[in-house]
């Protein structure tokens, strides 16, 4: 006849029928338990009962870290540029899993869960660290890395041709003064016609280069020689550059492409400046430098009658040679010059 079973266990979810069952041990921690059967025989009224048990053993499941990666993309950019960051998050375990913590050695990052952006602005040029972590439900994690390189920016351009044509082009001259000029009465006078012929060709010269480099502009800085007061060279030398301005803007200069600057006596050019910027002079022979080093006292005070002209977007500043071979030399030097002064010419040796 048929007996009746009844089945249980300290685990898991037991399912019987007749003398044999199954245990689910989905969910059930690792660890030791026990089934149970309790059999009766529904025709003995008394006693017909009996239990058996048996031990089962369940193994805890694994517990394996998640596997990160991160890309970069791209993987190198210059200084400023922004970075796309991604990372692959799994579990073998098959758990879930969250990516956070996003960190970098430079730039700043920003993004949640498996993207961000890296930006460069901040950094320098170099390596950069990018790091982030996993972590899976069960508190077990992980972390990764990878590299982005920033590159420095490429140079400038540097001057074009037709630029570089016009900075050798546009030679500068200082520009010099006849003693005491000019005067108060004639603020925008003293210019000899040498001076005003350089100064003519200055102006020229600037204002094709300004179709090129629109934000140039000429520095004038005003000189005087040391006999006056402080007051009356500041003075001068103040009248110096707003002459030299006003000659330039009638000729085309725009004002506003025109600095100035006066210093008096302040930057007077010391006799050893003088004496080598004489020795220096192509233009003169053997003969004309021993009369001028005759003469250095009142060439030193000429020397120091003048404007200096500075271009701005090269720091290329004047020329200070004193102009001696110009027809109107003796004027500037505090002399009396002849009608029309030729340029001396070199005498040639016998020997060729």
């Amino acid at each position: 006849h048929t007996l009746t079973y009844d089945w249980s266990s300290t685990g898991g979810k037991i399912s019987g029928k007749g003398n044999t069952a199954a245990i689910d041990t989905n969910g059930v921690a690792g660890g030791d338990y026990t089934a149970t059967a309790k059999i009766s025989d529904p025709k003995i009224k008394h006693g017909g009962e009996t239990s058996c048990s048996a031990k089962f053993a369940v193994k805890a499941p694994p517990k394996n870290p998640p596997t990160l990666s991160l890309s970069a993309n791209p993987t190198s950019v210059q200084t400023g540029g922004t970075v796309s960051l991604n990372a692959s998050c799994t579990s073998p375990d098959n758990v879930p899993v969250n990516v956070a913590n996003w960190t970098a050695s430079a730039g700043t990052v920003s993004g949640n869960g498996n993207s961000a952006t890296l930006n460069t602005s901040s950094a320098q040029p170099g390596p950069i660290t990018v790091n982030a972590s996993c972590s899976d439900s069960r508190g077990l994690n992980s972390s990764a890395s990878t590299q982005v390189n920033v590159e420095a920016p490429p140079p400038p351009p540097g001057p074009s041709p037709e630029q570089q044509r016009l900075e050798a082009r546009l030679a500068l001259h200082s520009i010099y003064f006849p003693t005491a000029q000019p005067t108060i009465k004639n603020p925008n006078g003293g210019l000899l016609a040498s001076q005003q012929q350089t100064l003519t060709s200055l102006a020229s010269d600037f204002q094709k280069y300004l179709e090129v480099k629109p934000d140039a502009h000429l520095i004038l800085e005003g000189h005087a020689d040391p006999r006056g007061s402080a007051a009356y060279n500041q003075a001068l030398s103040e009248r110096r550059v707003g002459s030299t301005k006003a000659f330039l803007v009638s000729h085309g200069v725009a004002e506003d492409h025109i600095e100035v600057k006066a210093f008096g006596a302040q930057h007077n050019l010391s006799s050893d400046e003088v004496k080598q910027s004489v020795e220096q002079n192509p233009e003169l022979t053997t003969e004309e430098r021993g009369r001028i080093v005759k003469n250095m006292r009142t060439i030193i005070l000429a020397s120091n009658r003048r404007v200096d002209v500075t271009l701005s977007t090269t720091g290329q500043t004047s020329v200070r040679q004193f102009p001696f071979n110009a027809a109107d030399s003796l004027s500037l030097i505090g002399g009396r010059e002849g009608a029309v002064k030729k340029a001396p010419t070199k005498k040639r040796s016998k020997k060729q």
